[in-house]
């Protein structure tokens, strides 16, 4: 060997940092001396039994492969529903479908406020017509679909749901899916002082309540995410952090669940989480597995819930966006397969894969299709399913689960002492955790501590780089259309309905009625998603352009 590939070979054994993204010290070998107190039947038991820790069913991936899920949302509800036609004929049986910024704030296309934004982000929904497009060919009882949405929008997406189904002749008990029901779908910075300036905090945690009451009651196969895992683990804090965060959510959640006098016992069967499945792939399977346990044990010993299925955490994951470059993009394809596969190991219920172009925008057809692939690939031919929770009993995996999990559990005891999550966010106390966290990241990315392929280290020139085909983006053409049709749809419907709806929907917020059996009615009268949200700021006194930067 010569002394310059000698000095090389030293310079990478300098560089390893052997620890986890989070700071567990990982230690040369791992034995049986490292389980310490670990008992097999006690902290591992059997897949889907208390406490689950090796999966949430007893068959697993033996029985069911994963949901192999797709985000899709463009344009109008016509142009993502052919998307979803496309990828549903390639294989894909669930749909993340991600909504425009206007939408996702409460407003119609045609709003002034919607200027430049319609269909960019995903898909304009604004009418019941348009999720009725959303679903043509399909019906709510065949095919997933997450709606990425949070509360007070999620309430008015699920009365449309409601309605799709009814019109559709769909019995309410045989509706899939999942409805995104986080009211802190974004829970720091700009864009929760965003959502908060637009709708009253308070409001939306009472209508985050009536969706879980409203779906707990009528919809006994439909999800509710009770936690935006994937958005607060974007921001930038660490597998630890992430996991005290989401569960420290969904915990408070309950308790103001069960103190408006649902049931324990009942409410937490369909409540589901949505995760980010990182790069550090041990400590991300570990970190599944330590939340799946230590949920268990807080439902059955805190909460006091008897039935077993509300003691079983059932999660879909997204391959993290924030590991993708938009240097050599095609990287990009190991790390969500990479990603994919600690989601496999750490048991997640429904798999979406980043698609290697989003860096540089929309995924197109042929890279969703690649994501797609990916996924089948690991489910069809690598084996992985053959055996339930393959690692169990590894001395490392076991190891880490547990330092994983007493390291959550500490960070819960911290959020406590704030008042529980809806406090430290109220406070900025997450505020400050994760710009922490951001400024830690920045320093190991900058130092070197830590490596990215093609940014810190193994780059390129620049014309060296792969071109990206990029999804083209028709922002005015989608705009004038949306505001053509919502011309129309409001010239067309009966104005005394109209009126007499929006009335209710104001009367049904002050006598605290239920609001999405109210939106339902009010929708079949052609209330828009943008009235509707206009009405219950009208109850609330709450007028978004006078308001101060932060509400609740």
């Amino acid at each position: 060997m010569s002394s310059s590939a000698v000095q090389a070979t030293a310079r990478d054994h300098e560089e390893q940092v052997f620890e986890t993204s989070a700071g567990i010290e990982i230690e040369e070998l791992y034995t049986p001396d490292h389980f310490g107190n670990f008992d097999a039947a006690r902290d591992l038991g059997k897949p889907g039994e208390f406490p689950f820790t090796r999966g949430p069913y007893p068959g697993m991936y033996r029985e069911r492969i994963w949901t192999r899920r797709f985000q899709v949302g463009f344009g109008s509800p016509q142009e993502t529903n052919e998307r979803i036609k496309y990828l549903h004929d390639n294989g894909a049986n669930g749909f993340v479908i991600t909504i425009d910024l206007p939408t996702s704030y409460g407003f119609d296309s045609d709003d002034e406020i919607a200027e430049g934004e319609v269909g960019v982000t995903g898909v304009a929904i604004s009418t019941l017509e348009d999720m009725e497009a959303l679903y043509d060919g399909f019906g709510p009882d065949r095919v997933s679909y997450a709606l990425s949405i949070r509360p007070p929008v999620s309430t008015v997406t699920l009365a449309m749901l409601g309605c799709v189904a009814q019109k559709k002749g769909v019995d309410f008990k045989d509706v899939i899916g999942t409805q995104q029901n986080d009211p802190f779908y974004q829970m720091s910075g700009g864009p929760l002082q965003t959502v908060t300036q637009f709708f009253p905090l308070d409001g939306t945690v009472r209508l985050c309540l009536d969706n879980i009451e409203f779906i707990s009651a009528k919809l006994p196969r439909l999800n509710w995410m009770v936690t935006n895992g994937y958005n607060l683990r974007e921001t930038g804090v660490n597998a630890v952090e992430d996991g005290a965060f989401t569960l420290g959510h969904a915990f408070d959640i309950f308790r103001r669940a069960r103190a408006r006098g649902l049931d324990i016992d009942r409410f937490p069967r369909r409540a589901s989480f949505f995760l980010s499945c990182s790069i550090d792939f041990f400590e991300e399977i570990a970190k599944f597995r330590a939340m799946r346990r230590l949920y268990a044990q807080t439902m059955r010993e805190d909460f006091g819930a008897t039935n077993p299925e509300c003691w079983r955490l059932r999660f879909s994951v997204q391959t993290a966006g924030n590991t993708l470059t938009t240097q050599q993009p095609e990287v990009n394809i190991v790390r969500a397969s990479v990603e994919c596969l600690a989601a496999v190991f750490g048991g997640a219920q429904s798999i979406h894969l980043c698609s290697y172009d989003e860096g540089h925008g929309l995924p197109t057809e042929q890279s969703s299709r690649i994501a797609l692939r990916t996924q089948q690939v690991m489910a069809y031919e690598t084996g992985v399913t053959r055996t339930i929770d393959p690692l169990a009993g590894s001395y490392y995996v076991e190891t880490m689960t547990t330092k994983i999990e007493q390291a959550i559990r500490a960070k819960l005891a911290e959020i406590d002492q704030q008042g529980g999550m809806v406090d430290a966010i109220k406070q900025g106390w997450l505020e400050t955790q994760i710009n922490a966290a951001r400024y830690r990241n920045q320093a190991a990315l900058d130092s070197g501590r830590r490596t990215l392929v093609g940014v810190n280290r193994f780059t390129i020139p620049p014309q060296e780089e792969t071109p990206v085909k990029v999804h083209k983006i028709r922002a005015d053409e989608w705009g004038e259309r949306r505001g053509e049709y919502l011309r129309r749809y409001r010239a067309e419907r009966d104005a005394g309905r109209w009126s007499d709806a929006m009335q209710r929907i104001e009367n049904g917020w002050r006598e605290g009625a239920n609001m999405v059996e109210v939106i339902m009615d009010a929708l079949l009268s052609k209330v828009t998603l943008g009235e509707a949200h206009e009405a219950m700021r009208r109850a609330q006194r709450w007028n978004f352009r006078e308001s101060p930067g932060r509400g609740g």
